[in-house]
């Protein structure tokens, strides 16, 4: 399909206004992952139309309409607070968690470096872990939207790939919906500003016993938002 400017911004504004068919958000958020204007043109409808949800009181649904939606979904099954959760996180993960980041992050200014993500997607193309890079300040973030811990002694880690050398850790990462949030030092902040990519491996409580990754799960390019 050819993505002139005028569509993406037309795409971008149904997509934020969540009128996309279920295909059709698919195939945009497939898009999002590929092009950077597609990213910023979701970024400016959701600045355009924020001012306008700020003004509306918080509310919450009532506790009966859980209940309702989950008789609809699979009438035999009972709700549950785990049904409700997997239902939340495998519908709605594409369209508002996965780039919830990307659209709170700071606007694009030519005189800095843009921020850089990864998405790591399981084998059903749903995200995992949301990991955000402000190349200026060495912030890096991490999110875990679906990713659950797999066993009580094992961990998952973070590593960066540069474009020469050795992988580098990042760190641990969260599970089961938290986040965390470090900042680089200058030397690894310099070799993420050119690396290949990001890789997460499947590791001892505590993480790597030598330095290096023991079981590679998960790669993802990093992309600039």
């Amino acid at each position: 399909m050819n993505y002139n400017a005028e569509l993406v911004k037309q795409l971008a504004g149904e997509y934020v206004l969540a009128t996309l068919t279920t295909k059709a958000r698919m195939r945009f958020e497939r898009l999002m992952l590929e092009s950077q204007d597609a990213r910023r043109a979701v970024w400016r409808w959701e600045q355009d139309l924020s001012p306008l949800t700020s003004e509306l009181p918080a509310q919450s649904p009532p506790p009966e309409l859980w209940d309702k939606i989950a008789r609809q979904i699979a009438p035999e099954q009972k709700p549950s607070s785990w049904g409700m959760w997997h239902f939340w996180s495998f519908t709605a993960s594409a369209a508002a968690v996965l780039f919830a980041a990307l659209l709170l992050l700071t606007p694009p200014d030519p005189e800095v470096d843009l921020p850089q993500v990864a998405i790591f997607n399981d084998a059903q193309a749903q995200p995992l872990w949301l990991i955000s890079a402000n190349l200026n300040t060495g912030e890096l973030q991490a999110r875990a939207v679906n990713a659950q811990a797999s066993q009580l002694d094992e961990a998952y880690e973070l590593w960066m790939l540069p474009n020469e050398g050795p992988p580098q850790s990042l760190g641990l990462l969260p599970v089961n919906n938290a986040e965390s949030t470090r900042t680089l030092p200058a030397g690894l902040l310099a070799v993420l500003r050119n690396a290949k990519g990001l890789a997460i491996s499947r590791e001892p409580a505590g993480g790597s016993p030598n330095g290096m990754p023991t079981t590679v799960v998960y790669q993802a390019p990093l992309l600039k938002l």
